[in-house]
């Protein structure tokens, strides 16, 4: 509930395109996690994919600021983590869970963030505590403004709001993971 309004007055403040940016760095960043996944799950054309991303964007890119591996050379990003990886063993998501900060998750989700944890940059490069953390916050803020009108108009539109969240988070795994 407060991150939602935290959001709003972000996405109030900070112009699309700069939050566009910000979700292309962060993205770019997180390259690690994508490609191990997409290593662990024997996938070598993601897996060539995240490395070909992550090095036009990083350089043509400016850091990953802009995404001109998509733009200009129509390489598409691979979605991989580590939730994936183990949904692809088969491993079941387990109960499906709300969880505070998280918001909607599984046990399965969550054995796969921790392991995404071990393999991000800032864990990686043992940044302190709180550049980790606010970087995280950041990133959640981020995305949480491009959810905000989506989230509403689900309230505003389903019978059951958890109901529907809970089956749009399941179906969006389901998907992920079979992609």
């Amino acid at each position: 509930y407060f991150g939602k309004h935290v959001a709003k007055v972000y996405r109030f403040t900070v112009p699309y395109d700069a939050r566009v940016m910000i979700k292309n760095i962060i993205t770019n960043g997180t390259m690690p996690v994508r490609l191990l996944s997409s290593l662990l799950q024997g996938d070598l054309g993601k897996s060539g994919r995240v490395i070909s991303r992550f090095l036009i964007n990083s350089t043509v890119g400016l850091g990953g600021m802009f995404d001109v591996a998509d733009n200009e050379f129509d390489i598409k990003p691979a979605n991989e983590n580590m939730t994936q990886t183990l949904g692809f063993y088969d491993v079941p998501s387990g109960p499906y869970l709300v969880l505070p900060i998280l918001g909607p998750s599984s046990v399965r989700n969550l054995i796969g963030r921790t392991a995404d944890i071990f393999v991000s940059p800032t864990f990686l490069l043992s940044a302190p505590f709180a550049v980790s953390s606010g970087i995280a916050a950041v990133k959640k803020t981020n995305e949480t403004s491009f959810l905000i009108d989506i989230h509403e108009d689900l309230r505003e539109h389903s019978i059951d709001e958890y109901i529907s969240v809970r089956d749009l988070y399941q179906q969006y795994h389901y998907f992920l993971i079979n992609e």
